[in-house]
């Protein structure tokens, strides 16, 4: 059984007076977990430097350690 599954059995033995809480608390996760996303993304920006190098992620080897550069595909 999936997880999506064994919580919508579980859902069917809440009772209805208790399902609002539930889905305000569901309805938080996901804006916080949204917000550690975007949070995420603005913090890899604010960490990217200008190398002049545009190669360097895939040659990373070449660059740090010397190894030939990879041929691209």
């Amino acid at each position: 059984m999936s997880f999506k599954e064994l919580i919508k059995a579980e859902l069917e033995l809440i009772p209805e007076q208790e399902l609002q809480k539930l889905y305000n608390i569901i309805k938080d996760w996901r804006k916080h977990n949204q917000e550690n996303q975007d949070d995420l993304g603005a913090l890899l920006a604010n960490c990217e430097i200008s190398t002049g190098i545009p190669d360097l992620s895939y040659q990373h080897d070449h660059y740090l350690h010397g190894t030939p550069k990879r041929e691209i595909e």
